[in-house]
């Protein structure tokens, strides 16, 4: 039985390192796509359930009305200025309401256009849309994933001979989903 050399050490290490890291970047990339696709499909029903659907049509509303006539009338503009910062006001209560609450860590103050709105929306949507996806149960290996890079670390660094740690690591890259080109003999049992 041969002992892991320092350098095999070293570079099974990396390999680790760099699989489960690649890995995990394609999880995140994926699980951010489908996150996407869910606020695509679900932004107005996410609107509609904060229950700030009324309030951000009156806010956009206000903007517009306060746009369209500001170099008219001064009087006009006051008044549509009061409403559109109640209308801002009320949306941004609401959001930072719900912002507490499901801990988006999103800024909701001095929102000043509807794109702004859109944009916290958006975010907010975002992070509900991730928090669900990561939950689907072809997402589950994100959990797994740390757990498994330290498996492979306690294979690795156990002692054993380069064979079993090939091994036991290609059991461990299997299970995991991660791609690695081992070496064949290594793999296989020593003939006794």
């Amino acid at each position: 039985m041969r002992p892991i050399r320092k350098e095999e050490l070293l570079y099974l290490n990396d390999l680790i390192n760099d699989k489960y890291s690649d890995k995990e970047s394609n999880v995140d990339q994926a699980i951010a796509t489908e996150a996407q696709k869910q606020v695509k499909k679900n932004l107005t029903r996410f609107v509609a359930k904060l229950g700030i659907k009324a309030e951000v049509k009156a806010f956009k509303e206000a903007i517009a009305k306060y746009e369209k006539f500001k170099q008219n009338k001064e009087i006009y503009e006051a008044r549509l200025e009061t409403a559109k910062q109640n209308a801002r006001r009320k949306v941004e209560e609401k959001l930072g309401n719900w912002n507490k609450i499901r801990n988006w860590n999103v800024d909701t103050d001095r929102l000043k256009t509807s794109v702004e709105v859109e944009e916290v929306l958006k975010k907010a949507c975002t992070i509900e849309a991730e928090a669900a996806v990561e939950k689907l149960p072809k997402f589950k290996v994100k959990s797994q994933l740390s757990h498994l890079r330290e498996e492979a670390r306690n294979i690795l660094y156990s002692g054993r001979s380069i064979q079993e740690t090939w091994k036991l690591l290609g059991r461990n890259f299997k299970s995991s989903g991660v791609q690695v080109a081992a070496p064949k003999e290594l793999m296989q049992l020593e003939s006794k």
